[in-house]
């Protein structure tokens, strides 16, 4: 992994630090499990390609620590003068083993990743794209600022399928989370 996306991991931690201590004083942090939606900042690799985008997900309870799990990431770059577009759509398991301010998790998803990769020759643009299948191990740790905010950072490596071969791609994300239905 290179130095950007582990400088941008360490300003959104230094930024949830500063948020925590100014949260009110009487905001209690999230106790339970409940629906909620992340949106944020998404660092992917695809091979030696470096790829930024946004990352979007969405949580369903199905127990006190169990949810079902919806991730889409789109991100795009360019290495080697070929320019990369992927979009990811995943859906699995996460587990939250504990309640409070400090939330860790583990999650399991299983999907897909279309990969879109052109390059410029002129007069003439050469593209392709394919779907890769296969899926996506991580985890996380959520910070409550009161009872429906948090902020995220999570890690995912994806073991994607295609063309014959697997391959391992990590993927970075820090954002936030709004807890529904408190």
């Amino acid at each position: 992994m290179r130095a950007g996306p582990v400088l941008a991991l360490a300003a959104t931690l230094g930024l949830a630090a500063s948020l925590a201590g100014a949260a009110p004083r009487g905001a209690a942090p999230a106790t339970s499990n409940a629906p909620g939606l992340f949106a944020g900042y998404s660092y992917a690799e695809a091979g030696d390609a470096s790829l930024h985008g946004l990352g979007l997900s969405g949580s369903y309870p199905l127990g006190v620590t169990l949810s079902l799990v919806l991730d889409l990431s789109g991100h795009d770059g360019s290495f080697a003068g070929a320019d990369f577009g992927q979009l990811g759509l995943m859906a699995g398991a996460r587990w939250t083993p504990s309640s409070g301010r400090f939330r860790p998790f583990a999650e399991g998803l299983l999907g897909g990743v279309r990969t879109s990769v052109s390059v410029d020759g002129g007069d003439v643009r050469v593209s392709d794209a394919d779907t890769d299948w296969g899926l996506a191990l991580g985890g996380g740790l959520d910070y409550g600022l009161n009872e429906r905010w948090a902020l995220r950072a999570l890690f995912h490596l994806r073991f994607l399928h295609g063309e014959g071969a697997w391959d391992t791609d990590p993927r970075l994300a820090v954002g936030a989370v709004f807890r529904l239905g408190r």
